[in-house]
């Protein structure tokens, strides 16, 4: 059962960005869409399983919201800079490192030998799947898509996304009482970005991304229950199975131009990505 949870991160966030792109919405729509379904869907759940919420938990949770809504908002404009099935890998393995770095430095996660030999051998198996999906056949077209500002624009999102998580994991929260205020943190976020926006959201394209909020909202509530199991340093890492999903869908809807050699490094790289995941999963505090 374990299992299962675990990889239901893995196929919203891959199938997120995909939702988001298909609704043809702003930056601004997708954003606020999403935020406002992952309100819907924290209220419902709350009614449901109410959870006790003490100031700090929510302080705590909320200020993860916002991390979130500055990180996907980046992540949403990558897509117009650069192709999402090279943003998309680039951004994950980011976030990847952050949390994991977090959790075996800061929340001592791995301990033994053992666990550190196959957490940095997985690590490493990640961190190559990610760069050969990412592989172009033309470098002169590799160099020109990450100028300086694209650079840190994916730095900055990798971060921020990597904070919405292990801000929540510090404080030891669970599950339960980080959605609602979490969720209210990216609402209230997203609404104060569109203050800036010189277009008004159209009410259309922000109920389509509805769903997006849907899928986030079940794929990080599964997040954070297994964590809460086995782990930050185990569970997000096998999350990022999500970038097979995301890479190979987005070429297709997208309908990115690929050589046969991209084509064969990008399966590789899901492969040896996915034995890295594999591996990682063994691994428990």
């Amino acid at each position: 059962m374990d299992i299962i949870i675990a990889y239901i991160p893995a196929i919203g966030w891959g199938v997120m960005p995909i939702l988001a792109y298909m609704t043809k919405a702003s930056l601004q729509e997708r954003l606020t869409g999403t935020a406002i379904g992952a309100v819907l869907f924290a209220l419902g759940l709350y009614i449901i399983h109410p959870a006790s919420i003490a100031l700090l938990p929510f302080v705590v949770s909320f200020i993860s919201g916002i991390f979130w809504a500055a990180g996907q908002l980046l992540y949403f404009y990558s897509f117009q800079k650069i192709s999402a099935s090279i943003a998309i890998p680039v951004i994950c393995s980011l976030q990847l490192i952050g949390t994991t770095l977090f959790a075996t430095l800061i929340l001592s996660e791995w301990i033994t030998g053992y666990q550190y030999v196959m957490g940095v051998g997985s690590l490493l198996c990640i961190l190559a799947g990610v760069l050969l999906t990412s592989y172009q056949v033309k470098s002169a077209e590799l160099s020109m898509s990450f100028p300086v500002p694209i650079i840190l624009m994916l730095v900055c999102s990798g971060l921020a996304l990597s904070s919405y998580i292990v801000i929540n994991q510090h404080f030891h929260i669970s599950a339960l009482s980080v959605i609602l205020p979490q969720s209210l943190g990216m609402l209230c976020s997203a609404l104060a970005m569109n203050l800036k926006g010189k277009h008004r959201l159209g009410f259309i394209p922000v109920l389509r991304n509805l769903s997006t909020g849907l899928v986030w909202s079940i794929a990080s509530l599964a997040l954070f229950m297994f964590s809460g199991l086995n782990g930050m340093a185990a569970s997000l890492p096998i999350s990022q199975a999500s970038i097979a999903i995301a890479c190979v869908g987005s070429i297709i809807i997208f309908k990115e131009k690929k050589s046969p050699q991209e084509w064969i490094a990008i399966l590789v790289g899901i492969t040896v990505l996915m034995i890295g995941v594999g591996m990682i999963s063994l691994l428990k505090p």
